[in-house]
């Protein structure tokens, strides 16, 4: 519920406060649904441990409120991010794949969660395959990361966008430690969420 509306909320989609606790209650509000649908797709595919091309065209699809899966781009775009070499559009499919092999195989499988994700994450903002809901499908792709090692759903919040976009741009001249830190706190505040009864925060597994 959480990582859903954090994703709205950054993406900008607004909320008034009497939906948010609506939602929390169960109450259906179309605001969430497509959030929540990519959020259940990303946690039925975590078990795999692996991102593929499939669950990302379905997670835009179903987050965006589209049918079927989503296409990759076929015009250039505008970078949301200060310096993104974005990919011309003939080229998505194989810098998409690229990644997807190199998070996949012996060296991305050997990194802890938030590295992993932060990778991921910096370089499918520069990829952009989509002509539109990049950064949601980023930040909804966060929590897939984090349920293949077995963790809590993670998310950004609205407060962290200024420092977000700093550290987007950094990952992209292959500066990924400010990154890679702000979602481990991110990480650690979705485990204090979940702490036991006796109000011991929780500590990231370290899965390396």
């Amino acid at each position: 519920m959480e990582a859903a509306r954090a994703t709205l909320q950054l993406t900008g989609t607004a909320l008034a406060e009497e939906e948010i606790q609506a939602a929390r209650h169960g109450a259906p509000t179309p605001a969430f649904g497509p959030a929540l649908g990519a959020l259940g797709l990303v946690g039925r595919a975590a078990a795999d441990r692996d991102p593929t091309e499939a669950l990302i065209g379905e997670v835009h699809a179903v987050s965006a409120g589209l049918a079927g899966a989503s296409p990759f781009r076929t015009i250039q775009i505008e970078p949301q991010f200060q310096g993104a070499g974005l990919s011309p559009p003939q080229t998505v499919a194989l810098r998409l794949g690229n990644l997807l092999e190199w998070v996949s195989g012996a060296s991305g499988r050997d990194l802890e969660t938030a590295p992993r994700a932060a990778l991921f994450f910096a370089r499918f903002l520069e990829i952009s395959p989509f002509e539109r809901a990049n950064f949601r499908v980023a930040h909804l792709m966060l929590t897939f990361f984090a349920l293949a090692d077995d963790q809590p759903p993670i998310w950004f919040e609205v407060e962290d966008a200024p420092g977000i976009r700093e550290d987007v741009s950094r990952a992209f001249r292959f500066d990924t430690a400010p990154l890679t830190e702000r979602i481990e706190v991110s990480l650690q505040r979705s485990l204090d969420r979940i702490a036991g009864p006796s109000g011991t925060p929780a500590t990231i597994r370290n899965t390396g």
